[in-house]
């Protein structure tokens, strides 16, 4: 069984994986990051790996350049072989028309150790906020009600 520390590092390394194979447009190798029968909830429900794939494909093909940053990485082991994660992440987008959009928001996920790494099981993307996105249908990141004085 990995350490709380191998669980820590091998979670985050994924998470870092996505945003880099991404940015680098490396599609076949950015699918491999999830499981079979993963869950990615991104302004709609995708399930699986091959609806995965089209999605972020037809994604990607809207984009001349991508930047992602990711930060404030909390990993929380569930089992053995399973975690759950969040972070921070900032995401810049260069559209093939000129137009540039970005994102600051999270990723909250699920992942399972699976041939020898952690994969993503469930992904949500949740939006704080954004700019140069008219209409973008991401859920938002909740927030408490102040209390009163």
């Amino acid at each position: 069984m990995q350490t709380d520390a191998e669980v820590q590092a091998g979670v985050t390394a994924t998470m870092l994986d996505y945003c880099e194979l991404l940015d680098e447009k490396r599609l076949d190798e950015f699918v491999e990051l999830f499981t079979d029968d993963v869950e990615f909830e991104e302004g709609g429900v995708a399930k699986g790996k091959p609806h995965v794939r089209n999605k972020v494909r037809k994604l990607l093909a809207m984009f001349q350049r991508l930047s992602h940053h990711l930060s404030n990485v909390r990993v929380t082991r569930t089992g053995p072989e399973t975690a759950k994660s969040s972070a921070y992440i900032y995401a810049w987008h260069h559209l093939n028309d000129g137009r540039v959009m970005e994102i600051w928001g999270r990723y909250v996920d699920e992942q399972r150790f699976e041939g020898g790494r952690w994969k993503i099981a469930k992904r949500t993307v949740l939006m704080q906020g954004a700019r140069g996105f008219d209409d973008l249908a991401l859920m938002r990141v909740p927030l408490q009600e102040l209390p009163p004085r």
